[in-house]
């Protein structure tokens, strides 16, 4: 039987529900403040740097059994290098519809990102969104996930696609980066055929 906190393995790669505890945190606030997170992760509602005390105030709640985003660490052999969470886009629907989210009611989202430094351009990501994808569809009975990524941000359209999400169409995300709307792709995973 898996760990209490563990949602999906496959190999040396684990999802594994993200405790309410400082070191989580605080791994989370470095990660943030990496150049290579920063720079597609940072919206102007969030300081920058990101702060110890608005990881906990605003991600801290995704750990609990009750919230509605299931907020997961990643790892690579018991290590920890990066952050994934998701959510029912049924509960932000209103933001679902305006991005043009394909079957709100059984669509899940996820946002993702790799903090370890070295552990970028391994595949870490596509791996970790693949199976994530395959735990939705397989335990939350998802249709699809659809997720936005911004436009220039061709690592993460190379992982998703690797991971067989596909390109749906060019949207305007709802988080605000130096008081604009960022152009962004709506991209999208069915839920494999029977």
């Amino acid at each position: 039987m898996p760990d209490r906190d563990e949602l999906s393995r496959e190999g040396d790669l684990a999802i594994l529900r993200m405790r309410d505890e400082r070191a989580e945190y605080e791994l989370f606030v470095r990660w943030r403040n990496e150049s290579h997170v920063a720079e597609w992760w940072n919206t102007d509602d969030e300081p920058t740097p990101m702060t110890l005390e608005h990881v906990v105030e605003q991600y801290g709640p995704g750990s609990e059994d009750a919230s509605w985003v299931t907020d997961c660490i990643i790892t690579v052999g018991d290590r920890p290098v990066g952050y994934v969470q998701f959510y029912p886009w049924s509960r932000a629907a209103d933001e679902a519809r305006e991005m043009g989210v394909p079957d709100i009611e059984g669509s899940y989202g996820l946002d993702i990102f790799i903090g370890e430094p070295d552990m970028i351009d391994r595949g870490v990501g596509s791996r970790t969104v693949a199976l994530l994808a395959r735990y939705l569809f397989d335990e939350r009975d998802a249709t699809s996930v659809a997720l936005v990524t911004p436009v220039g941000n061709e690592r993460a359209h190379r992982a998703y696609e690797k991971a067989g999400f596909h390109k749906v169409k060019q949207i305007l995300d709802t988080d605000v980066v130096d008081g604009e709307r960022r152009m962004s792709w709506l991209m999208v995973l069915d839920r494999p055929l029977p």
